[in-house]
This record gives structure tokens, C-alpha cells and sequence, in this order.
């Protein structure tokens, strides 16, 4: 409900919002004042913002705790972790890992993972998350013009292949999203709860150029 009033004392009246990214943001390390008008309010604060650089992180928790760490067990009575992966994106594979470490300290059950609403990501990533949870067994095969057909198999060292899985899934659950939930679910090892997903056929691969 915050609205950005100006930005280093230029009016952002009728600034378009390319232009206003394009002002805010700048070399790490350097302030941007703004003046802010709280929602309800006629006053304007006056903030010093230092910019940086932002890593997302792509696993979230069902809860912060006060340290603002999350809280990725969902149910502390009956031991069930929970964790929403946002994109498929490099690390997303750790970050999981560092996840469900913690759940498992914490003595954990059984898992949810909510891959709803999430638009895929790489298909490295896909597989790597897959591989966590499978013993062995196919995760996905691509075929296309002029490539050769290559499928990607889980590997022997799964480190939670006894942990119970949930996956759910909506309309939005695409690509990368559909390639775990179907890899998990083919291999009969989650169980797929919520609605038909988006059927995105594609993938993505980071590819390194001379």
C-alpha cells in the first residue's frame, strides 16, 4: 500500500515504471533516498535504501522463525515438513538439501512439497531435486530436431528415498514443476494432490559458449 512519491528528490508523477526501476536501482553500495506515502496516511517518510545485490532464495518455509529463518516444519506434533519451491533455478537443488537437513535433525516423517503456481526453471535443477527423493529409475528423457535423444537417470545415493512425499500441484505447475511431480510420481514415490497441471513440454539448459 506504500506508494514511492520520489525518488532521490525527482517526483515520480507520470514515471513509468521502467524508468523508475532504471532510477532505483544502480552499483551495490551506493544509497537511494526516497520519500514513501503510507497507505492511510497524508505524510510522507523520508528512507535511505543502500542498494545490493539480492539473492531469491527459491525454497521458502511454511513460517519465519524470530531469527527469520524459515520454519519448514508444518506439523511439530506429527513430524510433517513442509517446503514451497518457488523456480527451478541453480541452487535450488541445495537449498532444498539444507532444507530438508534441518527437517531431518528435527525428526521428520513425511514431506510436502508445494510446487503449486510454480513456472519450472532449468531442467538440471528438476533433475537434481528428483534425484533426492529417487533410489533409482528414469526422471525425464528429452527428444528434439537434430539432438540426439537423452533420458537422465536417478542415481544410487538418494539421501531421503524412505522419506513419505506429497506433491501438489495446480493450473500453473509448469515445465520443470511437471518434470519432478511426474518423475516422483511415475516412479511411484509421492503421491500428486490438486488439479491438472499446465503442460509446458519444453525445457531449458544453461549452456556454456566459447
Amino acid at each position: 500500500g506504500d506508494q514511492i512519491m520520489e525518488i532521490d528528490g525527482t517526483s515520480t508523477e507520470g514515471m513509468s515504471p521502467d524508468k523508475a526501476v532504471e532510477v532505483l536501482t544502480g552499483r551495490p553500495g551506493t544509497d537511494v533516498k526516497l520519500a514513501v506515502l503510507h497507505e492511510g496516511t497524508e505524510q510522507t517518510d523520508t528512507v535511505n535504501i543502500t542498494r545490493a545485490i539480492i539473492e531469491v532464495p527459491s525454497v521458502l518455509g511454511d513460517r519465519r522463525l524470530p531469527d527469520d529463518r524459515w520454519d519448514f516444519m508444518i506439523d511439530k506434533d506429527n513430524k510433517i515438513g513442509y517446503v514451497r519451491i518457488s523456480s527451478f533455478i541453480q541452487n535450488t537443488a541445495d537449498e532444498l538439501r539444507a532444507a530438508l537437513d534441518q527437517l531431518k535433525d528435527g525428526g521428520v516423517k513425511g514431506l510436502i512439497i508445494d510446487l503449486r503456481d510454480n513456472p519450472g526453471g532449468l531442467l538440471s535443477s528438476a533433475v537434481e531435486v528428483s534425484d533426492l527423493f529417487l533410489e533409482k529409475g528414469k526422471v525425464v528423457s528429452t527428444e528434439g530436431r537434430n539432438t540426439i535423444p537423452k533420458s537422465y537417470l536417478a542415481q544410487k545415493d538418494s539421501p531421503f528415498e524412505e522419506l513419505p512425499l506429497v506433491v501438489l500441484i495446480n493450473q500453473n505447475s509448469a515445465s520443470a514443476s511437471e518434470i519432478v511431480s511426474a518423475a516422483l510420481q511415475d516412479n511411484n514415490r509421492a503421491t500428486i494432490v490438486g488439479q491438472r497441471s499446465y503442460g509446458k513440454g519444453s525445457v531449458q539448459n544453461i549452456l556454456e559458449l566459447e
